[in-house]
């Protein structure tokens, strides 16, 4: 296990540093990859500034992985695919039927062309049952696959359709599908509490939640849920997150656990991580970014000046994984930038930073 010493020679040391006392995040763990080999494996700072009850971050602490969890339900539901179990272009009401939007497909929930539009955290007071009730009943604002807007319903109904078609809770479907074959064994949705201590907190919510969020997942409508959704709800470690990125980069491969075995295919690879949405991409607080089949890509605010191929995906409480084909080249920053509160998403410039200095090492 690596201190959270900042060694002379880091390169990502000053970044880290500077947002550190800044206070974007109180601590951070970074791991930089390229051909397949870590190059740096790095934790930073404390998990609670100086606050009661704050330890050392350590290469091993978890983290909530927030809307991180997308790319992994993206993932699951591209498994099925390969499977020949699910079809992109069937409307997503024929696995779901109770979904009211009948004109929305499966390609359209991975690429957030939807047309959905609802504020999944003003539900968060219903009961799990009546809030999925709720998304199920509305229709598209806008005409599907016309438009791309990221919203958390496209992989709440995502993960409800891999859990319908796997016949498993969804939980255990990404158990099944994602993380053992990957040999993620230390990500999961509502880690058990004896793992809370090694689990850096995200908020004090005094307002709902009665005091600290830590262990438990931060998004709200993930948590008025039980914590299991295909868009926010999983926890893990830097580790786990390479090992799901260096997938992605080897085109679906993975050597986990024995011999090599194709975990995706190389098409379906090839695919998810192309731009699907040109000419659709919209401005999302201010940034226009593209989508692949759950993979944000274009998205300069957080992949600063990265080459053209690049795509990865960032989470509400401060996680991001960025991979860049051209220099086989994987980065996972896992901070809790929304201790003690949340605050405007100035972490992005940290995550632009950090690939930008992976990029000229």
């Amino acid at each position: 296990m690596l201190s959270n010493t900042i060694a002379p020679k880091d390169p990502y040391a000053p970044i880290i540093a500077a947002a550190m006392a800044r206070r974007v995040f109180p601590g951070a763990v970074v791991l930089v990859a390229r051909d397949g080999v870590v190059r740096h494996f790095a934790a930073y700072g404390s998990t609670r500034y100086d606050d009661q009850g704050s330890q050392p971050v350590t290469t091993h602490t978890r983290y909530d992985l927030a809307s991180l969890t997308k790319a992994f339900t993206a993932t699951a539901a591209l498994r099925l695919y390969d499977e020949g179990v699910l079809s992109l272009d069937t409307p997503a009401s024929h696995y779901l039927p109770g979904l009211r939007a009948s004109g929305v497909t499966v390609r359209h929930l991975l690429t957030h062309t939807s047309g959905l539009s609802l504020r999944l955290a003003s539900l968060r007071h219903l009961p799990a049952d009546d809030l999925r009730a709720a998304v199920y009943a509305i229709d598209p604002v806008r005409l599907p696959g016309t438009q791309v807007a990221y919203v958390n319903i496209n992989s709440l109904l995502l993960g409800d359709i891999v859990a319908h078609l796997s016949g498993m809770p969804l939980d255990q479907a990404m158990t099944d599908l994602v993380l053992s074959p990957l040999g993620m064994h230390d990500t999961c949705f509502c880690p058990p509490a004896s793992l809370r201590p090694h689990t850096a907190p995200t908020e004090w919510d005094e307002e709902w939640r009665g005091g600290l969020v830590q262990g438990t997942v931060h998004d709200d409508s993930a948590h008025a849920m039980g914590g299991v959704a295909g868009h926010a709800g999983l926890f893990g470690p830097a580790a786990d997150l390479w090992r799901f990125g260096q997938m992605w980069l080897d085109g679906g491969r993975t050597e986990v656990g024995g011999p090599a075995t194709q975990l995706l295919r190389r098409e379906t690879v090839a695919m998810a991580t192309r731009i699907q949405t040109a000419g659709l991409a919209l401005p999302s607080e201010g940034v226009v970014f593209h989508c692949g089949w759950g993979w944000m890509m274009g998205h300069s605010v957080i992949m600063g000046r990265a080459p053209a191929g690049t795509y990865g995906h960032t989470g509400f409480t401060g996680p991001a994984i960025m991979m860049v084909p051209a220099h086989h080249l994987g980065v996972v920053l896992l901070s809790n930038r929304t201790y003690p509160r949340r605050t405007p998403p100035v972490h992005h410039e940290v995550t632009a930073a950090l690939l930008e200095a992976a990029l000229e090492g």
